[in-house]
């Protein structure tokens, strides 16, 4: 990727085919999509890549048994085959897992149906590359896998077979791909208004606001996605203020606990009295319990967890557990996000009132919406992060379609999408991959790192994990543990200052290095020596580190506040 100056500098003279507002997965598609194909590419994100929704999902790359429910098998099908395909696309950070449905005593009709659920989960996966089909476990086999389950509870369970992976990772990864076919991809660019053409009457230049020092810019283009998710709608009422609605956002919270709490080889589907699902998924060395699913009206920025959602999450788990009740205390991490549901105005609801209006989006529709808005303006709403290649290729043929009307004779020959080949991770092929992690490893035993930080590497950064590596061997201090009790390196923080555009001690931290999701209280007691580090590599002076460390604790404390509020301060 090229330097943010550099970026902004081309940005400024060039003019584009497309520019790209949304730095989240269906952004980073798009753009992919697009400059795969040859066309000129400019990505514009006005946080950090994947600083909202796409950082805030539960890590699954999915088939939505759930969704089966809904009657959706369409949606279904198209996930399980996408599924399938980023197995192969991204083999280092899209990993299969084991999942199981435990079945409770006196459920035997809720297993008969679950089990033929699966079965038709496993039907529309044929064709899909990967595909594992499901199996009944006994009470015996079913604790085994999860000794904490309470036994007193359990009859059987249902094992199968989804993804597991690292969303805001998968995010950048994309964009790097997007990058090598010639795309530009620049954070911290905000769109804050556009001109249109007499001509057409479609939108020809957004005008940017730098929110570092506060500087505009304008940007030429041809054509425009909105990729912007829950905050589509602000950004179409800048260009039409009679625009109506059309996002519905659900909230969805998880919880971190020590791996200690619920002992489990497996991840967990556990059904709820209410009638959904929650998740209870190891991964980053700790455990992930996800997630609610309530109508949401309020700050799109920042959402934070509630002690409501924390102690249901908390109360779906111990109703299966055998041992101590889990409190608040338990919790080391915390964090809440937004889903961009189709629905708007029309459909309904509230986040105030009886607690059947706060959980009414577990019945909406996890369709998209692909449509053309004010001044030519292309919008995509709803998906998921598993289809997000695919959705990125419709609302490019749909840019294409724009394109061609405006000058033929140089769009007719841009071809197809071909994502459903291009590798994620750096690799050419899955050759290359093998080839690759090897030496990657080897290298890595030369210089005794610890076996948990080489799988972390090279699933966090495929190819990349070379380049960290040869940090290590020139400053072998850089080998250190950024948090005790988890496997990333201080080597990474250099990596990501000079290749990922990571410019805050959020950035670095929270998604870069998952950290800030996975322990907040360690990551916070580390954030000085990684300011630290980041002063010795000029990066920054003792008066940014103060500033990044005061708005890195507030941001920790605020996400963790309503599990176990952390009495400290950095400075």
């Amino acid at each position: 990727m090229k330097s943010r100056s550099e970026i902004l500098a081309i940005a400024a003279d060039q003019e584009f085919d497309l520019v790209v507002i949304g730095g989240g997965v269906v952004g980073a598609g798009v753009a992919q999509d697009a400059a795969s194909r040859g066309l000129s590419v400019l990505l514009l994100e006005k946080d950090d890549f994947a600083s909202g929704t796409s950082s805030r999902t539960t890590k699954l790359i999915h088939g939505g048994l759930r969704y089966l429910e809904q009657l959706q098998f369409r949606l279904t099908r198209e996930l399980c085959q996408e599924r399938g395909l980023l197995e192969q696309l991204a083999p280092h950070m899209v990993r299969d897992f084991s999942f199981m449905l435990p079945i409770t005593k006196g459920k035997r009709f809720f297993g008969i149906k679950a089990d033929i659920g699966l079965t038709l989960y496993d039907l529309l996966s044929i064709n899909a590359r990967g595909v594992r089909t499901h199996e009944r476990l006994n009470r015996k086999a079913t604790l085994g896998a999860a000794p904490s389950l309470d036994p007193t509870l359990i009859s059987g369970g249902l094992r199968f077979h989804d993804c597991i992976t690292d969303d805001s990772r998968i995010v950048m990864e994309v964009i790097k791909s997007a990058s090598r076919y010639g795309a530009l991809a620049v954070n911290y660019l905000e769109a804050v208004d556009f001109k249109t053409s007499e001509a057409d009457g479609r939108v020809h230049t957004v005008i940017c606001r730098d929110r570092f020092d506060g500087k505009e810019m304008t940007v030429r283009c041809r054509s425009c996605v909105n990729a912007t998710g829950v905050w589509s709608d602000k950004l179409l009422r800048q260009l039409d203020s009679t625009w109506s609605d059309k996002v519905k956002p659900a909230k969805g919270t998880h919880i971190m606990l020590p791996l200690s709490c619920f002992e489990t080889s497996t991840a967990l589907f556990l059904p709820t009295p209410d009638g959904r699902f929650v998740f209870v998924v190891p991964w980053q060395k700790a455990l992930m319990v996800g997630t609610t699913d309530i109508n949401y009206e309020g700050p799109l920025d920042n959402p934070i967890a509630t002690t409501e959602e924390v102690d249901y999450l908390l109360g779906i788990l111990n109703s299966y557990s055998k041992a101590k009740q889990l409190t608040r205390t338990d919790v080391i991490a915390a964090w809440a996000g937004l889903r961009p549901l189709v629905g708007g105005e029309h459909s309904g609801g509230s986040a105030k009132g009886s607690q059947k209006d706060k959980s009414s989006t577990a019945t909406i529709s996890r369709e998209h919406l692909l449509f053309e808005g004010p001044f030519g303006v292309i919008g995509l709403i709803g998906g998921k992060l598993t289809n997000y290649r695919m959705l990125s290729s419709h609302v490019v043929d749909m840019v294409l379609a724009q394109l061609l009307k405006q000058d033929a004779a140089k769009y007719a020959a841009f071809k197809q999408s071909k994502t459903d080949k291009i590798m994620l991770g750096g690799w050419s092929d899955k050759s290359d991959f093998l080839t690759t992690t090897a030496q990657i490893s080897a290298q890595a035993r030369k210089l005794s790192l610890e076996p948990a930080t080489l799988d972390h590497l090279i699933a966090t950064y495929g190819k990349d994990a070379l380049q960290i590596i040869e940090l290590v061997e020139k400053s072998p201090a850089l080998a250190e543990r950024i948090c005790p009790d988890f496997p990333p390196i201080m080597a990474e923080v250099p990596y990501s200052l000079n290749n990922e555009m990571a410019i805050s001690l959020d950035d670095i931290l929270s998604r870069r290095i998952r950290l800030g999701f996975v322990h907040q209280g360690q990551c916070l007691e580390s954030a000085p020596k990684v300011a630290l580090l980041i002063q010795k590599l000029n990066y920054w002076d003792s008066k940014r580190a103060a500033v990044e460390l005061n708005i890195f604790e507030k941001n920790m404390m605020a996400q963790l506040a309503p599990a176990a509020p952390l009495e400290r301060s950095l400075i």
